[in-house]
Protein backbone atom coordinates (compact mmCIF):
# COMPACT_ATOMS: atom_id res chain seq x y z
CA UNK A 1 0.00 0.00 0.00
CA UNK A 2 2.96 1.92 1.19
CA UNK A 3 4.42 2.16 -2.71
CA UNK A 4 0.57 2.63 -4.17
CA UNK A 5 0.33 5.53 -2.68
CA UNK A 6 3.79 7.00 -3.74
CA UNK A 7 2.24 6.02 -7.25
CA UNK A 8 -1.09 7.47 -6.74
CA UNK A 9 0.53 10.83 -5.33
CA UNK A 10 2.73 10.89 -9.17
CA UNK A 11 -1.03 10.99 -10.34
CA UNK A 12 -1.52 14.86 -8.38
CA UNK A 13 1.73 16.06 -7.95
CA UNK A 14 5.18 17.26 -9.75
CA UNK A 15 7.65 15.41 -9.60
CA UNK A 16 9.36 18.18 -7.53
CA UNK A 17 6.34 18.86 -4.86
CA UNK A 18 6.26 15.03 -4.36
CA UNK A 19 10.43 15.09 -3.88
CA UNK A 20 9.86 17.63 -1.13
CA UNK A 21 7.66 15.63 0.64
CA UNK A 22 10.38 12.66 1.02
CA UNK A 23 11.74 13.03 5.32
CA UNK A 24 15.10 14.87 5.56
CA UNK A 25 17.48 14.25 7.76
CA UNK A 26 17.33 15.78 11.10
CA UNK A 27 19.67 18.82 12.02
CA UNK A 28 19.44 17.54 15.56
CA UNK A 29 21.30 14.59 15.30
CA UNK A 30 24.08 13.42 17.25
CA UNK A 31 27.27 14.30 15.25
CA UNK A 32 28.04 10.54 15.36
CA UNK A 33 25.15 9.73 13.63
CA UNK A 34 25.04 12.28 11.20
CA UNK A 35 27.07 11.03 8.37
CA UNK A 36 24.81 7.84 8.78
CA UNK A 37 21.69 9.82 8.84
CA UNK A 38 22.49 11.39 5.55
CA UNK A 39 23.52 8.22 4.13
CA UNK A 40 20.19 6.69 5.18
CA UNK A 41 18.44 9.62 3.79
CA UNK A 42 20.18 9.30 0.20
CA UNK A 43 19.29 6.08 -0.16
CA UNK A 44 15.42 6.49 1.02
CA UNK A 45 15.64 9.25 -2.00
CA UNK A 46 17.45 7.24 -4.43
CA UNK A 47 14.81 4.26 -3.61
CA UNK A 48 12.42 6.71 -4.03
CA UNK A 49 13.03 8.19 -7.25
CA UNK A 50 13.73 4.67 -8.55
CA UNK A 51 9.88 4.23 -7.99
CA UNK A 52 9.22 7.18 -9.25
CA UNK A 53 11.48 6.52 -12.71
CA UNK A 54 9.77 3.40 -13.23
CA UNK A 55 6.33 4.64 -12.84
CA UNK A 56 6.51 7.04 -15.34
CA UNK A 57 9.03 4.70 -17.79
CA UNK A 58 5.89 2.36 -17.54
CA UNK A 59 3.55 4.84 -18.66
CA UNK A 60 5.91 5.78 -21.56
CA UNK A 61 6.27 9.25 -20.35
CA UNK A 62 10.10 9.29 -20.76
CA UNK A 63 10.81 12.88 -20.09
CA UNK A 64 9.46 12.47 -16.69
CA UNK A 65 11.76 9.21 -16.46
CA UNK A 66 14.72 10.90 -17.48
CA UNK A 67 14.39 13.68 -14.83
CA UNK A 68 14.01 11.39 -12.23
CA UNK A 69 16.94 9.35 -13.21
CA UNK A 70 19.05 12.20 -13.77
CA UNK A 71 18.16 13.45 -10.26
CA UNK A 72 19.33 10.42 -8.93
CA UNK A 73 22.79 10.71 -10.79
CA UNK A 74 22.99 13.99 -9.08
CA UNK A 75 22.87 12.47 -5.67
CA UNK A 76 25.06 9.22 -6.84
CA UNK A 77 26.80 9.57 -10.50
CA UNK A 78 28.07 5.74 -10.08
CA UNK A 79 24.71 4.56 -9.17
CA UNK A 80 25.51 1.26 -11.75
CA UNK A 81 21.49 0.37 -12.22
CA UNK A 82 20.88 4.30 -12.63
CA UNK A 83 23.77 4.21 -15.09
CA UNK A 84 22.55 1.30 -17.24
CA UNK A 85 18.82 2.05 -17.65
CA UNK A 86 19.03 5.80 -18.50
CA UNK A 87 20.91 5.30 -21.36
CA UNK A 88 17.74 2.84 -22.60
CA UNK A 89 15.15 5.49 -21.21
CA UNK A 90 17.67 8.21 -23.26
CA UNK A 91 16.95 6.28 -26.51
CA UNK A 92 13.18 5.92 -25.79
CA UNK A 93 13.03 9.78 -25.55
CA UNK A 94 15.16 10.22 -28.28
CA UNK A 95 17.68 11.68 -26.06
CA UNK A 96 20.47 9.63 -28.60
CA UNK A 97 23.72 11.84 -27.69
CA UNK A 98 23.18 11.69 -23.73
CA UNK A 99 22.61 7.56 -24.66
CA UNK A 100 25.48 7.40 -26.53
CA UNK A 101 27.80 9.15 -23.60
CA UNK A 102 26.74 6.63 -21.54
CA UNK A 103 26.75 3.80 -23.25
CA UNK A 104 30.37 4.69 -24.75
CA UNK A 105 31.30 4.87 -20.80
CA UNK A 106 30.33 1.72 -19.66
CA UNK A 107 31.51 -0.09 -22.10
CA UNK A 108 35.23 1.59 -21.10
CA UNK A 109 34.27 -0.20 -17.69
CA UNK A 110 32.45 -3.21 -18.49
CA UNK A 111 34.05 -4.51 -22.03
CA UNK A 112 32.53 -7.86 -21.48
CA UNK A 113 29.00 -6.97 -20.90
CA UNK A 114 27.36 -7.98 -23.96
CA UNK A 115 24.00 -6.04 -22.90
CA UNK A 116 25.93 -2.78 -23.39
CA UNK A 117 27.75 -3.17 -27.02
CA UNK A 118 23.96 -4.75 -27.95
CA UNK A 119 22.21 -1.79 -26.75
CA UNK A 120 24.89 0.94 -28.56
CA UNK A 121 24.44 -1.33 -31.80
CA UNK A 122 20.81 -0.94 -31.11
CA UNK A 123 20.77 2.78 -30.60
CA UNK A 124 22.93 3.23 -33.90
CA UNK A 125 20.56 1.22 -36.39
CA UNK A 126 17.40 2.53 -34.80
CA UNK A 127 18.46 6.09 -33.94
CA UNK A 128 16.42 9.06 -36.11
CA UNK A 129 18.88 11.23 -35.75
CA UNK A 130 21.34 10.69 -38.88
CA UNK A 131 24.23 12.66 -37.03
CA UNK A 132 23.80 9.30 -34.28
CA UNK A 133 22.54 7.00 -37.20
CA UNK A 134 25.12 4.51 -38.38
CA UNK A 135 24.67 0.98 -39.96
CA UNK A 136 28.13 0.26 -39.89
CA UNK A 137 29.10 1.21 -36.53
CA UNK A 138 25.30 -0.74 -35.39
CA UNK A 139 27.03 -3.73 -36.98
CA UNK A 140 30.31 -3.94 -35.39
CA UNK A 141 28.74 -2.98 -31.99
CA UNK A 142 26.57 -6.14 -32.44
CA UNK A 143 29.05 -8.09 -33.87
CA UNK A 144 31.39 -7.78 -30.11
CA UNK A 145 27.77 -8.64 -28.69
CA UNK A 146 27.39 -11.80 -30.72
CA UNK A 147 31.10 -12.79 -29.97
CA UNK A 148 30.20 -12.69 -25.93
CA UNK A 149 26.50 -13.97 -25.95
CA UNK A 150 26.54 -16.30 -29.57
CA UNK A 151 23.12 -17.57 -27.82
CA UNK A 152 21.39 -15.18 -27.18
CA UNK A 153 18.44 -14.09 -29.28
CA UNK A 154 18.27 -10.49 -28.38
CA UNK A 155 21.70 -10.07 -30.14
CA UNK A 156 20.79 -11.66 -33.06
CA UNK A 157 17.83 -9.57 -33.43
CA UNK A 158 19.79 -6.24 -33.02
CA UNK A 159 22.70 -7.19 -35.63
CA UNK A 160 19.51 -8.33 -37.93
CA UNK A 161 18.26 -4.96 -37.28
CA UNK A 162 21.91 -3.27 -38.41
CA UNK A 163 22.18 -5.05 -42.12
CA UNK A 164 18.93 -3.91 -42.54
CA UNK A 165 19.45 -0.65 -42.24
CA UNK A 166 22.89 -1.06 -44.02
CA UNK A 167 21.12 -2.23 -47.05
CA UNK A 168 22.46 -5.64 -46.54
CA UNK A 169 19.36 -7.78 -46.99
CA UNK A 170 20.82 -11.11 -47.82
CA UNK A 171 22.64 -11.41 -44.36
CA UNK A 172 19.24 -9.55 -42.19
CA UNK A 173 17.48 -12.39 -43.20
CA UNK A 174 19.87 -14.62 -42.04
CA UNK A 175 20.52 -13.08 -39.06
CA UNK A 176 16.77 -13.06 -38.07
CA UNK A 177 16.25 -16.81 -39.04
CA UNK A 178 19.12 -18.01 -36.52
CA UNK A 179 17.03 -15.25 -34.20
CA UNK A 180 13.90 -17.24 -34.89
CA UNK A 181 15.67 -20.87 -33.43
CA UNK A 182 17.38 -19.24 -31.14
CA UNK A 183 14.22 -17.74 -29.51
CA UNK A 184 12.77 -21.02 -29.43
CA UNK A 185 16.00 -23.12 -28.20
CA UNK A 186 16.82 -20.93 -25.64
CA UNK A 187 14.50 -17.84 -24.89
CA UNK A 188 12.58 -17.65 -21.80
CA UNK A 189 10.05 -14.91 -20.49
CA UNK A 190 9.41 -13.53 -24.23
CA UNK A 191 6.16 -11.32 -24.06
CA UNK A 192 3.23 -10.95 -26.57
CA UNK A 193 4.64 -7.62 -27.37
CA UNK A 194 8.01 -9.16 -28.37
CA UNK A 195 6.72 -11.76 -30.61
CA UNK A 196 4.55 -9.02 -32.42
CA UNK A 197 8.06 -6.99 -32.30
CA UNK A 198 9.85 -9.87 -34.14
CA UNK A 199 7.18 -10.51 -36.61
CA UNK A 200 6.90 -7.64 -37.94
CA UNK A 201 11.55 -7.57 -38.26
CA UNK A 202 11.15 -10.52 -39.87
CA UNK A 203 8.25 -9.53 -42.36
CA UNK A 204 10.62 -6.47 -42.97
CA UNK A 205 13.52 -8.23 -44.10
CA UNK A 206 11.48 -10.50 -45.91
CA UNK A 207 9.83 -7.66 -48.26
CA UNK A 208 13.40 -6.24 -48.65
CA UNK A 209 14.82 -9.36 -49.87
CA UNK A 210 12.02 -9.94 -52.34
CA UNK A 211 12.19 -6.39 -53.69
CA UNK A 212 15.88 -6.93 -53.74
CA UNK A 213 15.43 -9.96 -56.12
CA UNK A 214 12.81 -7.99 -58.05
CA UNK A 215 14.72 -5.21 -58.82
CA UNK A 216 17.44 -7.86 -59.71
CA UNK A 217 16.01 -9.48 -62.16
CA UNK A 218 14.10 -6.19 -63.38
CA UNK A 219 17.77 -5.08 -64.68
CA UNK A 220 18.91 -8.28 -66.39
Amino acid sequence: MKTLSRYLLLCTLPLSVAMAQEETPSTNAPVSSLGLSVQQSQEKRIEFLLEVAQAYAAEENYSAAVDAYERILEIDPEHLQTRYVVAHIYISAKQYKKAETFLLQLIEEYPQDFKIWNNIAWLYATAEDPTVRNSQKAIKCAHEAMVLAPNDHHVWSTLAEAYYVAGEYEKAQRAIRHMTSLAIRYGTGITKESVESYNEQIKKCQRAMDTAEALKKTDQ
